[in-house]
């Protein structure tokens, strides 16, 4: 069978990051290549440095075109959480006929009557799934088809990506001689690929803390229920180290990466200085800097879950991603201690590249990317009408 080979786009808060990848009849999914390049991200559903986000795309596309020999001539784009909004839409549809039962043209009219109730929001739907189907009221499920009753309940989530992103990348990359074939959102990526399904069959929660941003999910059956994001990450910790310590910036990230969390209190930290000789630093000092702030971090992300409504059971895990907290020593354990319920890493399955957590959302885009394709080889959906949209910019 002859592979075939996708490019996605992925934008983090530090870095533009694009991965090439081959699908096969032996292995779904091989990331073959993968370029990277710095840049100073967005807040606010802004970027920070407008004029450098063009140079940033092209130097992550050279470089993953330099690996593999290949000139890439399209891409699927990732939309990060701070360019989404997310709703959720319940809705009914009466079961026809003597002898009623559940058809795909049932699951269907749900999902257009869903999507006619949004109410105008501004943005362009780029996700529809659903959250859960019942039937007259019995048990939750994503497979209602054939199931005998009278009414059909479901929820369904939307993801909605802001037109200025929309429109501000595919005129980017089309001064860059490349065309966007689909716009995803990274969020769902990470949390179809990273969470059990068994877990998302209730609720489920994702949390991926970037260098400028958090980004925190709930997830219920094939949707996304509800995100927030928060105005904190990795960089934080390492600035707060600058002030308490008064060293450089630099200095003090490789000082956030030597640090373990529950540490003895006599611990020394030694890291090398600018002018290359090794400095010692009190393990209590920083001890008291980094978890101050990754305290009043975990603070606000349990307090942004407990004000969404969203409902967890008492073993409910939350899942951490991103490399702006968990590459760090010891933090899965100490996050678990701080917010009382099980952490863990979310695994990316098809992440070869190592930092894991620094992949992990390119990784859960192309999964995605690939899923769609695949469904859309077996009926024309939403994702059709989308593509053909772009396709005609």
């Amino acid at each position: 069978m002859m592979k075939k080979a996708t490019a996605v786009l992925d934008f983090g808060t530090s870095k533009v990051l694009v991965l090439l990848a081959e699908e096969s009849a032996y292995q779904k999914v091989t990331i073959t290549s993968a370029g990277m390049a710095q840049y100073d991200g967005f807040m606010n559903g802004e970027w920070n440095a407008p004029s450098e986000v063009s140079d940033a795309i092209a130097s992550a596309i050279e470089a993953a075109e330099k690996k593999v020999g290949t000139h890439i001539k399209e891409v699927y784009v990732g939309v990060p959480g701070e360019f989404v909004r997310v709703y959720v839409i319940e809705s009914s549809v009466a079961l026809q006929g003597a002898d009623p039962k559940v058809t795909s043209a049932d699951v269907e009219k749900l999902q257009r009557q869903a999507t006619e109730m949004l109410d105008r929001p501004t943005g362009v739907i780029i996700h529809r799934s659903p959250a859960w189907f019942k039937v007259d009221g019995g048990q939750k499920t994503l497979e209602p088809v054939d199931q005998k009753g009278s009414t059909l309940e479901g929820m369904i989530g939307f993801v909605l990506a802001d037109q200025f992103f929309i429109n501000d990348v595919t005129e980017r990359l089309k001064e860059l001689g490349v065309e966007v074939r689909g716009f995803f959102s990274t969020s769902v990526g990470e949390a179809m690929q990273m969470i059990p399904f068994e877990e998302r069959d209730h609720t489920a929660i994702l949390v991926d803390v970037g260098y400028l941003s958090t980004e925190v999910m709930a997830v219920e059956g094939d949707a996304l229920i509800w995100q927030k994001v928060l105005p904190v990450g990795g960089a934080h910790i390492t600035l707060d180290l600058t002030y308490g310590l008064e060293k450089p910036f630099d200095m003090c990230e490789k000082i956030k990466r030597a640090y373990t969390f529950n540490a003895p209190k006599n611990t020394q930290i030694e890291v090398q200085g600018e002018n290359g000789q090794m400095e010692s630093f009190s393990g209590e000092q920083v001890s008291m800097i980094i978890d101050a702030r990754v305290d009043e971090m975990l603070e606000m992300i349990d307090d942004a879950v407990k004000k969404s409504g969203i409902r967890l059971g008492n073993w409910s895990n939350v899942y951490f991603t991103g490399g702006g907290l968990m590459p760090m020593n010891g933090a899965r354990v100490y996050a678990a201690g701080k917010l009382a319920r099980n952490v863990r890493e979310a695994a990316a399955k098809t992440v070869k590249l190592k930092p894991a957590q620094i992949y992990a959302s390119g990784s859960g885009l192309l999964e995605l990317v690939y899923n769609t394709i695949e469904q859309e080889e077996q009926d024309e959906g939403l994702f059709d009408r989308i593509k053909r949209v772009f396709k005609k910019r």
